[in-house]
């Protein structure tokens, strides 16, 4: 009986061991939980925008300063993409060759080549030559407001209002906007009457 006695008092004990340790682990994956769910809430907020696009649409533009190939009905800006990817950046005009409406990336190569960004937690910055400038662009990571200025960063040209998309997305909405404005153009000669 001794025995059975002894048995009984280190099954009491060790329950209480074991009921001892569940309780010092609760608040320990608490804590370890809620630092994880943390973690991942930065990273998405500061995370990379490799493999990501913004499609912007114009709020104040100087025409003397957009795209000459970027097409403009009515002399309104159509929206521009911005692609990121590899730590780099490609910008996406609406053109219009002849009666044609489409996504073009690159119509110059010598002048349009993919350039490096940099970024932090407040804004994404590149640079960008066309024909006739060199660009700053700036965008800011809270309101999504990209700004085109000149080099030295004295004078806003153009600021735009970004929304931004998954890879996928990016081509499906540019590709979609370059659509809906080849509808307009081609709905316009209806008009005329020769």
């Amino acid at each position: 009986m001794k025995r059975l006695d002894v048995y009984k008092i280190i099954s009491i004990n060790r329950n209480s061991v074991i009921k001892y340790v569940k309780n010092f682990e609760r608040p320990i994956m608490k804590k370890l939980i809620l630092t994880i769910i943390i973690l991942l809430y930065s990273y998405t907020s500061f995370g990379s925008v490799n493999d990501k696009g913004i499609i912007c649409k114009c709020l104040k533009c100087d025409l003397g300063h957009l795209d000459p190939t970027s097409y403009m009905p009515n002399n309104i800006p159509t929206e521009i993409g911005f692609h990121f990817k590899t730590n780099k950046v490609a910008i996406y005009y609406i053109t219009k060759i002849g009666d044609k409406v489409k996504v073009s990336e690159n119509i110059e190569t010598t002048l349009r080549k993919k350039k490096r960004f940099s970024s932090n937690e407040n804004e994404i910055k590149w640079t960008y030559k066309d024909s006739l400038n060199i660009y700053a662009y700036s965008l800011d990571r809270k309101t999504l407001i990209l700004s085109k200025k000149n080099i030295t960063k004295t004078k806003i040209y153009n600021l735009r209002k970004c929304v931004p998309y998954s890879e996928i997305e990016f081509f499906k909405k540019m590709n979609q906007l370059s659509e809906n404005y080849q509808t307009i153009y081609n709905n316009k000669p209806k008009k005329n009457k020769i």
